[in-house]
C-alpha cells in the first residue's frame, strides 16, 4: 500500500491507496512532537485514538514509517493509551465503564501538549484566587516544584524521562510532588548504562553518572532551565557544568592543559555526545534499513574516542 500525504478543505490526511485506489483516508487530528527530531500523528476515531503509520524525521527532511511501524504493511490501527499520553499531554481522561480495548477518551476533557500544569498541578483554583485578589503576590492553590526536595523533583521528571513505567494506578493520577513509586513499579535492577536507550530512561542515564553519584543536590533541572528553550546552547550547558568542575571544586577537565580556557565552551561533545537511539528509528523511502534519531545521552562520562573526534574536528581552536 502506498501512503500519500494530502490536503481536503483545511484538513491534512494520510491516504492509503492499493493498486491505484483509495482504500483508506484518516485525518492529522493530533500532532505529538516539537519537530526538533521529528513529528508524528495521531487521528480519532469516534473517541478512540490512533497512530498513523507516516511520522517526519527532521534529520533527513523526509516523511518515514512512524517508529516501530512494519516496512511492507501500512497499518492504521495501532491505539494510543492513555500512558502514552501522560508523557505527550496534560491531561486525557478516559470514558469510565468502557471494558474494550484500545481505551476511550472524553475529548471535551483533554489538555493538548505539555503546559504549566504537568509541573505546577491542577491551575483552576489558582486562577479563581488570583483574578479575585490581583495584588496578592504568594501563590496559595499553585505547586512550586522549586521548593521540591531532590527525590520529589526527580520523580516529576521521572514521568515522561523515567523508561517504560509499568502504571499500577489510571494514568494522570500522579501529580507534581507525588512518590513516582505509589503510581508505578520501579525497576530496581539498575541496569548498566550501556543498556539503557538514550531516548527512552534518561533519568536511570543520570543517576548513573558519577557527577549525580558524587553529588546530594544534582537534579534535572540543576541543567535544565524548563521556562527557557535553551536547546543546541552547547556553551550555555557547558557553563553549568564548570559551576562543579572548577579548581575550587574539582575535578578539572585534563584537556584545559592543553586548550586552555576555552574548553569551558563545550564539555557536552565529550561527556555527553549524541547516541542512535534503539528504539525511536525511521525506515525513510527507499531504505531497506531503518535510520537511527541522534539523542544526546545523559550518562555523564569518559569517552575516550568521542573526545579523540572532538579534539580533530577543529570546533575548539588552540
Amino acid at each position: 500500500m502506498l501512503v500519500v500525504m494530502e490536503k481536503h478543505d483545511s484538513s491534512f490526511f494520510q491516504v492509503g491507496y492499493y493498486e491505484g485506489a483509495e482504500r483508506i483516508r484518516k485525518r492529522f487530528d493530533i500532532v505529538v512532537g516539537s519537530g526538533s527530531k521529528g513529528q508524528t500523528y495521531i487521528t480519532r476515531f469516534n473517541n478512540r485514538l490512533y497512530q498513523l503509520p507516516v511520522s517526519y524525521f527532521t534529520a533527513a527532511d523526509k516523511w518515514a514509517n512512524s517508529p516501530q511501524f512494519p516496512s511492507r504493511v501500512a497499518v492504521f490501527n495501532r491505539p494510543i493509551t492513555s500512558r502514552c499520553l501522560e508523557c505527550h499531554s496534560t491531561f486525557a481522561e478516559t470514558i469510565p465503564g468502557t471494558q474494550r480495548q484500545p481505551e476511550e477518551f472524553n475529548m471535551n476533557h483533554f489538555i493538548y501538549g505539555v503546559d504549566c500544569e504537568k509541573c505546577h498541578g491542577p491551575g483552576a483554583m489558582h486562577v479563581a484566587f488570583q483574578t479575585q485578589n490581583p495584588k496578592e503576590a504568594k501563590a496559595k492553590y499553585i505547586l512550586n516544584p522549586a521548593h521540591f526536595s531532590r527525590q520529589q523533583s526527580l520523580d516529576l521528571c521521572g514521568l515522561c524521562h523515567g523508561g517504560r513505567l509499568k502504571k499500577t494506578k489510571p494514568s494522570f493520577s500522579f501529580v507534581s510532588g507525588d512518590s513516582l513509586s505509589a503510581y508505578f513499579a520501579i525497576d530496581s535492577s539498575r541496569p548498566g548504562p550501556q543498556n539503557i536507550d538514550v531516548h527512552g530512561n534518561q533519568l536511570a542515564l543520570l543517576r548513573s553518572s558519577k557527577c549525580f553519584i558524587m553529588s546530594s543536590t544534582l537534579t534535572c533541572v540543576t541543567c535544565h532551565n524548563s521556562h527557557k528553550n535553551e536547546r543546541g546552547k552547547i556553551a550555555l550547558f557547558s557553563s553549568r557544568c564548570i559551576t562543579c568542575h572548577n579548581p575550587a571544586h574539582g575535578p578539572v577537565c585534563k584537556l584545559t592543559k592543553t586548550m586552555g580556557s576555552a574548553i569551558s565552551q563545550n564539555c557536552i561533545d565529550c561527556h555527553m555526545p549524541a547516541k542512535a537511539s534503539k528504539s525511536i528509528t525511521e525506515l525513510l523511502p527507499g531504505d531497506s534499513r531503518p535510520t537511527a534519531a541522534l539523542i544526546r545521552s545523559h550518562y555523564i562520562a569518559i569517552y575516550p574516542e568521542e573526545t579523540r573526534l572532538f579534539k580533530s574536528s577543529g570546533k575548539i581552536k588552540y
